[in-house]
């Protein structure tokens, strides 16, 4: 597509609260994230299952209200293109123990529709989570991200986003 057309095009997206109507939407762009992440992954340790899609989809509205939650989604032309799953953790377990516990939003999912990436969406939902985290008294938005995910790093690091810990793994 042409690039010109593109950024018009994408300028018209509006981000929404999730609704039940974009649940099938939301499950394909959920299971995009999960093929990719499984695609990046060096050690097979991360799949993607055939009962992912609708498990992981109950996973998340469970995730949602435990954790006081939203899920929002960018649209363009009444077509889900983008989401990002929010919750909200305030201490428990062992940050009782070892943190003062602040209130801190999590991302767990992040993910926009390959011919919308690069255009600004991940931004705007960025920018979404952080106003609904910032409405929710959240000291603190934090996610999680796959080393081998290095688009994903650079938006994160572009948007403010500095390194706090790293997983690592050695085979047995």
């Amino acid at each position: 597509m042409d690039k010109n057309f593109m950024r018009s095009y994408i300028e018209k997206f509006e981000i929404v609260e999730f609704e039940p109507r974009y649940a099938e939407a939301f499950k394909e762009l959920l299971v995009v994230l999960q093929a990719h992440i499984a695609s990046l992954d060096s050690e097979a340790v991360i799949v993607l299952k055939s009962n992912y899609k609708e498990d992981y989809y109950i996973y998340i509205q469970n995730e949602i209200i435990k954790h006081d939650g939203k899920i929002f989604l960018a649209l363009c032309n009444s077509e889900v293109v983008g989401t990002v799953v929010c919750k909200i953790f305030q201490g428990g377990d062992e940050e009782n123990i070892t943190t003062s516990c602040p209130k801190i939003g999590f991302i767990s999912d992040l993910v926009v529709a390959k011919n919308y990436r690069g255009h600004g969406v991940a931004a705007k939902l960025l920018q979404c989570a952080e106003d609904y985290f910032k409405y929710k008294q959240c000291k603190y938005m934090r996610l999680e991200v796959f080393e081998p995910n290095i688009l994903a790093q650079s938006l994160y690091y572009d948007y403010g986003f500095t390194t706090l810990s790293r997983y690592l793994s050695k085979k047995l």
